[in-house]
């Protein structure tokens, strides 16, 4: 093994999505110099797939009657009651302050012909207050300006960049995080750091149907697990509505939320609209309610199919490509023969698919983790903003604004500082004993069925013993990794779905009608811990948490 820096970081930033990003100009700007970890190119990630946009109570929002408190009632609404009430309301309140840090990047975001940001208006919320950049290509924007900036600061000789490097454990020294093991070009080497942000983004993988990347591995959820980390409410995964039927159109990818925002409805192949018969809001309602209503369609034996041919008629035509250029030009390029899908013409077969992970490392608001010297930050985080399920358009949001306020933490902490999990009902995951090899499909296979939209106690008592007695194993050293990885992000998922008997927001259990939801800060959370033996230091944390 080789040391590829002999004298510690003060900083090592694993992940390259938003949340990375920002953390890294933050970092900058605070007189750190970061190392900045990426398992592929910079910017790779989630982020770049985010289609919505950003929300954010903004001045130009207010002046349509918007407000802060607005925003924290929609994100609570969406969460089901299970939302941290300070985090949410510290979330909701930074959205201008963002808005301007980014724009001093460069960022640009879509605005009308008088200069004012053209506001979208997305599921569930009371008010047009998302910002978009180049219409549906917000996320990708955002990234490409965000790297540019990074990339100067490289240039300037103010932070470094390893790309390539799938991190595959952290080293900790008396129960405090202390450097990260990586994998780089096939060598396994050593980072030392004083602390180390994980900013790595999801768990879409752990499914056959995903609206993820390849590189979303639940990389940071086991970095965490196997250092001792507490990880919390694993049980809640958000699946989006409207990712186009794989089976039919791999290639097509989701089509974004805002389209149903422009008036979009969802009608199954007799052209039956029934989601005004499970919500008040149709297809306006929070994600875990759509999901619910698609996939129940689909049981039931029919097809569900997307209709924007109302809104391309009644706006003009082009509208829709000309709002939705980067979905557009994607359903037109989808098939082989070239004829393609085109919104303004053609009803779009539509399934929920795995989206986003509500559950992740429990952090506090400043991005500190159970463990001292470990920060995190975006979706491999648990900052409890997203409660049960997460309101729209809202992740670009948290991931930036938690990532830069944990720099300013990482920048003033003391050797021991971590966050308190008093709100927290610590469970330890119990020792695997593996008989049997498990592969990367099989895996899939097995979470969704059994880790789904819908989910039942026979299903998920199966989910755990396989995952028990079975053991990933993989063809090489990095997708070794990358499985061990999503291996134990199912056994903790399956854990937190087993405990929590109810249903609750994305949270479905049709062998329950309980409703564990009370309100803010009133349903149990629960956090997990791996058995000490499966992590990398026996340290004072687990005995601590577990005692």
């Amino acid at each position: 093994m080789s040391q590829e820096q002999r004298t510690p970081e003060k900083l090592v930033i694993i992940g390259s999505g938003v949340a990375g990003l920002c953390a890294a100009l933050q970092a900058v700007q605070l007189g750190i110099r970061p190392v900045l970890l990426t398992k592929g190119k910079l910017g790779d990630s989630n982020s770049e797939h985010a289609q919505g946009g950003l929300s954010a109570v903004t001045e130009a929002s207010v002046a349509h009657g918007d407000s802060v408190s607005k925003h924290v009632a929609d994100t609570l609404k969406a969460g089901a009651g299970h939302c941290g009430l300070e985090p949410v309301e510290h979330l909701c309140s930074s959205g201008d302050k963002l808005v301007q840090a980014l724009e001093t990047y460069a960022v640009e975001f879509d605005r009308n012909s008088d200069g004012s940001y053209q506001l979208g208006l997305e599921a569930a919320h009371s008010a047009h207050r998302i910002l978009h950049i180049n219409g549906d290509a917000t996320g990708a924007s955002l990234v490409k300006t965000l790297v540019r900036a990074v990339r100067q600061l490289e240039a300037e000789n103010k932070l470094s960049i390893i790309e390539d490097a799938l991190a595959t454990d952290l080293l900790l020294q008396d129960g405090r995080v202390s450097g990260v093991h990586y994998l780089r070009h096939d060598a396994e080497q050593l980072l030392e750091a004083e602390s180390v942000l994980l900013a790595t983004g999801g768990i879409g993988q752990l499914y056959s149907a995903t609206t993820n990347p390849h590189g979303a591995t639940a990389d940071g959820l086991g970095l965490a697990a196997r250092a001792g980390a507490v990880i919390a409410d694993a049980e809640f995964i958000q699946f989006h509505p409207t990712l186009v039927d794989p089976a039919k159109y791999p290639k097509a990818g989701m089509v974004s939320e805002a389209v149903r925002g422009e008036g979009a409805i969802l009608v199954n192949e007799a052209g039956h609209r029934f989601m005004p018969e499970l919500h008040p809001d149709a297809e306006l309602a929070p994600r875990d309610v759509l999901a619910r209503g698609i996939h129940g369609q689909i049981q039931s034996g029919h097809q569900v199919f997307l209709d924007a041919r109302a809104v391309e008629a009644a706006r003009g035509a082009g509208f829709l490509a000309t709002r939705f250029p980067s979905i557009t030009a994607k359903l037109a390029s989808c098939t082989e023969d070239g004829s393609g899908l085109d919104m303004a013409h053609d009803l779009i077969p539509v399934v929920a698919a795995q989206h986003y992970f509500m559950g992740g490392i429990y952090t506090d608001t400043s991005g500190r983790t159970s463990v001292p010297g470990l920060y995190a930050a975006g979706e491999c985080a648990n900052t409890t903003v997203h409660g049960a399920n997460r309101l729209a358009s809202n992740s670009l949001l948290e991931a930036m604004v938690f990532a830069r306020d944990a720099i300013v933490a990482v920048s003033s902490d003391p050797a021991d500082g971590r966050c308190t999990i008093e709100e927290l009902a610590i469970r330890q995951i119990s020792e695997s004993t593996p008989e049997a090899p498990l592969d990367l499909e099989q895996l899939q296979d097995a979470a969704s069925n059994s880790l789904g939209v819908y989910r039942t106690g026979r299903q998920l008592e199966d989910m755990a013993h396989l995952l028990a007695t079975s053991a990933p194993v993989a063809a090489t050293a990095r997708e070794q990794a990358e499985l061990r990885n999503l291996w134990i992000a199912a056994r903790i998922i399956a854990a937190g779905a087993m405990a929590r008997t109810g249903s609750l927001g994305a949270h479905h259990r049709l062998d329950s009608t309980e409703s564990t939801s009370n309100g803010p800060g009133q349903s149990v959370r629960y956090g997990w811990t791996l058995h000490p033996s499966e992590q990398n230091n026996e340290n004072f944390l687990s005995k601590e948490l577990n005692a």
